[in-house]
């Protein structure tokens, strides 16, 4: 495929950013969110900044005498969605949640279901097809650097609903098991290295790592939120988990101090107010080491980190899982900036949500 064949729908395509909010708002209908959880907060708060009411919080029968309205600070309802069910005609729903609750099934039943009035809100990376189409160049290197063609098909696909926000681009292509899968295992059964867990937030991946056999000599936790931090060290103590390292810290391009937005969830970030917080190389972080697989998802600071990673990059040749979703320039930069450092990596593109242009992660070996 040469440029022109890449950009030929792309090119063609209208920037529906604000078609979904039209679609839903066309059916004049009550509006319910699937789901009562954070993600469902989130998506709350994105249609009402498009004058969309919200009717009520739809959850399965299971979490319906659990989840109460004053969690949602009494905004809404919490309804039994299978007595909505009953009738769906009269409704539009729009998905809520987080499809890796439950490994992305529920969120796949849901969509195949053509019964409903369904919709999503597309979130994740700030890609408009103005940015596209004005770095076709260099998003065209991007694809060329990948290793197979599913994972070039990939690319096109989500570059596709990060224009369009229709999430039917990205589901053939999504998988389940983000970071720890298919092609991770070899990496995961390697005796020998340590792991780094760049933005381990409260432990849930290095549980997952550990969960799925995975082995290493150390594990080094960086996480920078002082109160996420807490319940790391609390999760690490309770589980018994050994040679785990905690590292409260950010992971950038020096050894220094930078301001921090704190919000003790999965989002916090590096801003240009909050608190300080202390920022290290990994190179510093690991000293000598050996490093088999590096993961991050630290909300736009990938690229900085793994410049801080460069010495450790050219002289382990680790595995790398990183998050590529969270800046524009991310699916530009990151694996420029990887190539650079070994000519011999090879990428793989995959998306790890059946419903947004977030999980979308750059996998890379040697």
């Amino acid at each position: 495929m040469n440029i022109d064949e890449f950009f030929y729908e792309i090119e063609n395509m209208n920037d529906c950013s604000t078609n979904i909010i039209e679609k839903i708002k066309s059916h004049n209908l009550p509006v319910v969110i699937f789901g009562a959880g954070s993600y469902a907060k989130v998506t709350a708060r994105a249609l009402k900044k498009f004058g969309v009411k919200i009717f009520g919080y739809a959850v399965d029968s299971e979490y319906y005498n659990v989840i109460s309205s004053d969690s949602l600070n009494g905004n809404a309802e919490v309804l039994n969605f299978a007595d909505l069910s009953l009738e769906p005609e009269k409704y539009v729903f729009v998905i809520g949640m987080d499809d890796e609750c439950y490994d992305g099934d529920r969120t796949f039943n849901l969509i195949k279901d053509k019964n409903l009035n369904l919709y999503a809100i597309v979130g994740g990376a700030p890609l408009t097809k103005e940015y596209i189409l004005n770095n076709k160049t260099k998003f065209f290197e991007t694809y060329s650097m990948l290793s197979d063609d599913w994972s070039k098909q990939t690319l096109i696909a989500y570059l596709k609903l990060c224009i369009t926000h229709d999430p039917a681009y990205i589901y053939k292509f999504a998988r389940k098991y983000q970071y720890f899968n298919e092609l991770t295992k070899d990496i995961l059964s390697d005796a020998q290295g340590s792991y780094v867990d760049c933005g381990t937030y409260r432990g849930d991946t290095i549980e997952k790592y550990i969960g799925v056999g995975g082995k290493y000599d150390k594990i080094f936790a960086i996480e920078a939120d002082p109160q996420n931090f807490i319940e790391l060290e609390k999760f690490i103590r309770t589980k018994g988990y050994k040679n785990v390292l905690p590292l409260n810290c950010g992971a950038g391009d020096m050894n220094g101090v930078l301001y921090f937005n704190m919000q003790a969830s999965k989002a916090s970030s590096f801003s240009k107010s909050g608190i300080e917080i202390a920022v290290k190389k990994i190179d510093t972080l690991v000293g000598d080491e050996k490093i088999k697989f590096i993961k991050m998802d630290i909300e736009g600071s990938e690229l900085s980190a793994l410049k801080g990673a460069e010495l450790t990059i050219k002289r382990d040749k680790p595995a790398l899982a990183i998050c590529v979703y969270h800046k524009a320039e991310d699916l530009i930069t990151i694996p420029q900036f990887i190539k650079s450092l070994h000519e011999d990596y090879k990428f793989y593109l995959v998306p790890h949500s059946l419903i947004s242009s977030t999980e979308f992660v750059l996998y890379a070996f040697s």
